[in-house]
């Protein structure tokens, strides 16, 4: 297993808020909303990951997507 270091810039971070920003409400929205917010507590300590409460909450977001899209949504029928 290779262990690589990933060099967090400003401007990716950016742009990477910039494509969530375009997506449609929802679960994937959702996750990639908790993720940049634990990246960025990483950039803003200085260190090489975030805290577990916020890995928690990436994982919460995550779980909470899988449930919605699980749950079948019934189908109306309109006369």
């Amino acid at each position: 297993m290779y262990l690589t270091t990933v060099t967090d810039l400003p401007d990716q971070r950016d742009r990477f808020r910039s494509s969530v920003a375009t997506l449609a409400p929802g679960p994937l929205r959702d996750v990639l909303i908790a993720v940049a917010y634990a990246r960025d507590e990483a950039a803003r300590s200085g260190t090489a990951t975030a805290s577990d409460d916020r890995w928690r909450a990436v994982v919460t977001a995550a779980e909470r997507a899988i449930r919605d899209v699980a749950i079948p949504t019934p189908l109306q029928l309109v006369a």
